[in-house]
């Protein structure tokens, strides 16, 4: 199903939202990581190939992308960058946790880094989901 032709005018605002994201106070290596993590967790293929090779162009480093799927574990990631997957993971699943990992994020973001960072997260969640079941 051609979505994106059949409901061109609210797509294409959906996609000018989500460009707009490139142009936040977010750091954009953190923003790409975060939508890696949420397409991998999502399984929307598509979007793995594209973030990852946005992630590249970006320079971000072969053992991030790599590593990004075991975040938790993994020495590469600052202590701010495991709070945002967090969050990132907390949202995606609705998980009740959400607000405290929220609380925590201050002592690294400001607030509209904070909000742009859930922002991303929900966009690209609801990017993910009409890929996979309109594609």
């Amino acid at each position: 199903m051609n979505y994106e032709e059949i409901s061109k005018d609210v797509v294409a605002n959906l996609y000018k939202s989500y460009g707009h994201l490139k142009n936040s106070p977010l750091n954009q290596e953190l923003r790409i990581l975060v939508e890696l993590l949420i397409s991998q967790n999502n399984g929307c293929a598509y979007c793995c190939s594209l973030h990852s090779d946005e992630a590249k162009k970006l320079e971000i480093s072969t053992k991030k992308i790599e590593e990004i799927r075991n975040w938790t574990i993994s020495v590469c990631f600052s202590k701010a960058e495991k709070l945002a997957f967090s969050w990132t993971e907390a949202i995606t699943s609705l998980d009740a946790n959400h607000n405290s990992i929220k609380q925590e994020l201050s002592s690294y973001f400001s607030d509209r880094e904070i909000v742009d960072l859930a922002l991303c997260i929900a966009l690209m969640n609801a990017l993910n989901r009409i890929a996979i079941s309109l594609k």
